[in-house]
């Protein structure tokens, strides 16, 4: 009976050491629980999305209701496609949030696949990854009533050939802007 609890011991405290050192190895932080937080509290104060802290705590449930005071959660790095992240507020719709950031509702969506694809299911105070422009653009910008290539050009300071070639769908006059439609302004 001693070799047996000796035994349950030391794999105890073997499972312990392994747990601590892989909570090590995909952590940017470990966080105890204490009384009274929840998944969307944790998640904001350490600048993370609510379903990237379940990712890296699988032992959660998507509820978030199995939380126990003195748990031991694994805090995740930021993705690292994330330009920077952003708290939803009352009233936030993703194409309103799309649109303040200058990146389109698809690339929001990809960015947070916690999000369903009607964008129904934002909460307040959640936080979203606020995606990087595609690779060769250093910004991107929603065309607006009135808008013409000469003049988004000279707001980022380039030309509007360069404008052009960073966005082939923009015919040779650049006589077919959209309202709403994202641009890609080049780097």
């Amino acid at each position: 009976m001693f070799a047996r609890r000796s035994l349950f011991a030391m794999v105890t405290a073997l499972g312990a050491i392994m747990a601590a050192k892989v909570l090590a190895q995909t952590c940017q932080a470990t966080y105890t629980v204490v009384s009274g937080d929840n998944c969307v509290a944790i998640a904001a104060k350490f600048n993370v999305t609510d379903a990237a802290l379940l990712a890296a705590n699988p032992a959660v449930d998507a509820n978030c209701d199995n939380l126990f005071i003195g748990q031991q959660l694994c805090i995740p790095l930021p993705p690292a496609n994330c330009k920077s992240q952003y708290t939803v507020v009352a009233g936030d719709n993703c194409v309103a949030i799309a649109a303040e950031f200058s990146v389109s509702d698809a690339a929001l969506l990809a960015a947070n696949p916690a999000v369903n694809a009607q964008c129904s299911n934002l909460s307040v105070g959640e936080l979203l990854c606020i995606p990087l422009p595609p690779a060769g653009c250093s910004a991107q910008y929603t065309v607006a009533s009135g808008d013409v290539c000469i003049s988004i050009a000279n707001k980022f300071g380039i030309t509007a050939a360069q404008l052009q070639s960073a966005n082939p769908q923009i015919d040779a006059a650049c006589d077919n802007l959209a309202v709403g439609e994202l641009l890609c302004i080049p780097a």
